[in-house]
């Protein structure tokens, strides 16, 4: 590629210390490699701050919160230090198959309709062992109204930074904020998903019974803002999204946050897990900070 866009990927983390060193290699062994990496520590306990403060390389930006101020606001301050041309997201639990960027830059330079591309996923456990894969490539490019339902994994969304600057992220939200700044964001305008798996996504880490509730709860008071403008799409958000509340509240305890959770996505191919454990043992082979040892 001729133009090398730049590339910033913000990482709101706290207490990520157990997993983020695979998370930092999988952009260290990006094909892509002019990025930067804005990482807030949003007020960590354990040792993240002695992890971020030994990284060598300089595209690495930390940001040291002295309190723990939640995931909206944290993710707010690392996209005001933001630069370059596209933006893309990282959590401290998940790490990235080498040719994301690469893959996902190449479709917006390519593409300048699009504002956002996102892939498919492959989740994992707390013991790094397959799940489930989510999304599929819906290949043609998608038009997006807010209060549309967003056909999205979010987590691996790649989207364009001068837009993505004037979108602020709901501090006062403490689930499903993705959801409601990507809904601001695409409004009026067309994203894409593409069949790649090119996130791999932990599971356990990053999701409870109570995030699955107050999730749900914000796409119900989400379909009431809609009403006035669309009622129709209004009514039925509200209705389906209110079944599946109750669902959810009642049949977790019952069953089990895991049991849910194995049942989500598709039991994913035998090249899919090849290519996990590759990316797994590939992203765990370097050393990223002072440290002898991972």
């Amino acid at each position: 590629m001729e133009n090398q866009p730049l590339v910033s990927v913000i990482m709101p983390v706290y207490n990520g210390a157990k997993t983020i060193k695979l998370a930092l290699n999988s952009l260290i062994n990006q094909a892509y490699q002019n990025w930067i990496c804005i990482i807030v520590n949003d007020g960590s306990t354990d040792n993240t701050k002695d992890i971020l403060d030994s990284l060598q390389d300089k595209r690495f930006r930390v940001i040291h919160l002295k309190k723990n101020v939640g995931r909206g606001a944290a993710r707010q301050v690392a996209l005001d230090h933001t630069e370059g041309d596209f933006l893309a997201y990282l959590d401290a639990d998940d790490f990235y198959h080498t040719g994301k960027l690469q893959k996902q830059v190449e479709i917006l330079s390519e593409n300048k309709a699009i504002s956002l591309v996102g892939c498919r996923i492959f989740c994992f456990d707390s013991n790094y062992s397959p799940m489930s894969t989510r999304g599929s490539g819906l290949k043609q490019p998608i038009p997006f109204k807010y209060g549309d339902i967003l056909r999205l994994v979010m987590p691996s969304a790649m989207i364009r930074l001068p837009d993505a600057k004037k979108c602020k992220y709901n501090s006062r939200l403490n689930a499903a904020e993705d959801v409601d700044y990507f809904s601001r964001y695409l409004n009026n305008k067309v994203y894409i998903n593409i069949p790649d798996i090119l996130l791999y996504y932990s599971v356990t880490e990053s999701t409870t019974y109570r995030k699955i509730l107050e999730y749900t709860g914000y796409e119900i008071l989400r379909g009431f803002t809609m009403l006035g403008r669309n009622n129709l799409a209004a009514i039925r958000t509200i209705f389906s999204t209110s079944a599946k509340w109750l669902l959810y509240a009642t049949a977790i305890p019952l069953t089990g946050i895991n049991f849910f959770l194995n049942r989500r996505g598709k039991i994913p191919e035998m090249n899919e897990i090849e290519c996990f454990e590759k990316q797994k043992l590939m992203n765990k082979l370097i050393n990223v900070t002072n440290e002898k040892t991972l």
